[in-house]
């Protein structure tokens, strides 16, 4: 048989194999494209979540000057105001985007509410003032906080566990949990709170950790603290507390769900573990000593009964840092 030619072969595609893929595809049924609504009603089938805001490492007080961090991170009182304010804002405008709107606000302080000023020699030259100062000021500073949420929230539950920088002592291993800066911030939270319908403050001054039940899940929240790191890595250290957590409560026929830390100022999600971030950034420490930083975030959950945490969102409390905020020598 003569092979055909390049034209030849041409022709019979144009005149055979295309006008039968026309006819074929007449024959097919007309489609038309869906009418979109006006105006999209929100489904009425979607069961109401539950919001849980991580809040830790303030650190109020602290100072940061950006010399002598090579310009890539600044801190002070008031920074730090100015970071919780928009902290606010971002929950707030997190609203906009809900499908329905959530059953209430949890609000699980993580502690280092202050930055202290005892617990390293050269610490009274990296504050802005005293200890007396930083709780009192801290302690105003979230009680507006939780009232400009109560604007939009009908409840809003709060918690809160004490950190490592509230402790009342120079060394770690002379303090105790039951003395803390972060603690008398939340006995004052509490007793300035409690008189105000459907917003409620709990506290257990004598331990670092409190269980708490939200939409069914629960959760271990806690400052971080007694994290073992790995090679300054604290994720394997985490992981393996959360293990030994759920072994002891086993005993008792009890199990926890998401463990909630924070300490290292590095947001994280893993194996059920949300770490939360800072309000800092960097410092003299972390830059200086440990060649770390993280961006000032803070983490908010969307908490269902069947799923868990079933979203989050990390709240920026600075805009995208510029390259020409790194001071570089020429």
């Amino acid at each position: 048989m003569k092979e055909m030619s390049k034209k030849d072969k041409k022709e019979f595609f144009e005149n055979v194999v295309h006008k039968s893929i026309k006819d074929v595809v007449k024959s097919l049924p007309k489609r038309r494209r869906l009418k979109p609504p006006q105006k999209r009603k929100k489904p009425r089938d979607i069961k109401r979540e539950t919001w849980l805001l991580q809040l830790s490492d303030f650190h109020f007080g602290e100072v940061v000057k950006a010399v002598e961090v090579g310009g890539i991170a600044e801190y002070d009182p008031d920074i730090a105001t100015d970071r919780l304010g928009k902290l606010l804002y971002s929950v707030i405008r997190m609203l906009d985007y809900a499908v329905v709107e959530p059953k209430e606000l949890v609000i699980a302080f993580q502690g280092d509410n202050i930055d202290n000023a005892i617990m390293r020699g050269q610490q009274y030259g990296q504050v802005a003032y005293g200890i007396f100062e930083q709780v009192i000021t801290a302690t105003e500073l979230f009680v507006d906080f939780v009232i400009g949420l109560s604007k939009y929230f009908y409840k809003i539950r709060c918690y809160g566990v004490p950190g490592n920088h509230g402790r009342m002592t120079r060394k770690p291993t002379d303090s105790i949990p039951e003395d803390n800066f972060d603690n008398m911030i939340y006995w004052v939270l509490k007793d300035r709170l409690k008189k105000m319908r459907g917003i409620s403050f709990d506290y257990e001054p004598r331990v670092q950790h409190l269980i708490v039940e939200i939409e069914k899940n629960l959760f271990w929240i806690q400052h971080g603290d007694t994290i073992r790191s790995w090679a300054g890595i604290p994720f394997y250290g985490a992981d393996r507390e959360k293990k030994n957590i759920n072994e002891i409560l086993g005993k008792f026929d009890t199990h926890i769900d998401y463990v909630l830390t924070a300490h290292f100022h590095t947001p994280a999600d893993f194996n059920n573990i949300q770490m939360n971030g800072s309000f800092v950034g960097g410092d003299t420490y972390s830059v200086g000593r440990l060649r770390r930083m993280s961006i000032p975030v803070q983490k908010l959950h969307g908490v269902s009964e069947k799923h868990g945490i079933v979203w989050t969102r990390k709240l920026h409390l600075i805009d995208k840092p510029k390259k020409g905020e790194v001071k570089i020598y020429r």
